[in-house]
């Protein structure tokens, strides 16, 4: 009886949060697709072995800390599940991707960022979004479906 609390608690606050986190991933797309740079052949080949349908649409963006600029309520929360610049390597926005600058030799974060672009493009931006939310609050990050396939498809 007790996890029933819990498990509407867990819904109600990623029905809260997703406009917010929505808004900021678009938002944070638009700048990658717009200063980042497309994928060389080998990215297109495995965006494509990824099951990214439109690889052409993906442009890598490099920076200091993944993700950048997070709002308040969001860096909280981002603490709590122990998410942030100083311990994520990359991030899928749709066809936008941060790759941390110390990180971006690694090619198989990558193809696990490829397959998260894979993932919206299945399921579609915001029920993506609310899915990968509710996996970090339910299942705990890294143990989500969405996260488990990324891993597996990218090794």
């Amino acid at each position: 009886m007790e996890n029933k609390p819990k498990a509407w608690r867990k819904r109600a606050i990623v029905w809260l949060i997703l406009p917010i986190v929505y808004l900021w991933a678009r938002r944070h797309e638009a700048a990658i697709l717009r200063g980042g740079v497309p994928l060389d052949a080998q990215g297109l080949a495995d965006a494509r072995r990824a099951g990214v349908r439109d690889a052409e649409r993906v442009r890598i963006l490099v920076v200091d800390g993944v993700p950048p600029r997070l709002r308040f309520g969001l860096r909280a929360l981002a603490a709590r599940w122990q998410w942030g610049p100083s311990t994520t390597a990359g991030m899928s926005l749709g066809y936008g991707i941060f790759l941390r600058a110390d990180q971006q030799h690694r090619p198989e974060l990558l193809r696990h960022e490829l397959v998260h672009t894979a993932q919206y493009e299945r399921l579609g931006y915001r029920p993506f979004l609310r899915a990968y939310l509710s996996e970090c609050l339910t299942a705990g990050y890294p143990l989500g479906a969405l996260e488990t396939e990324a891993r597996d498809l990218s090794a």
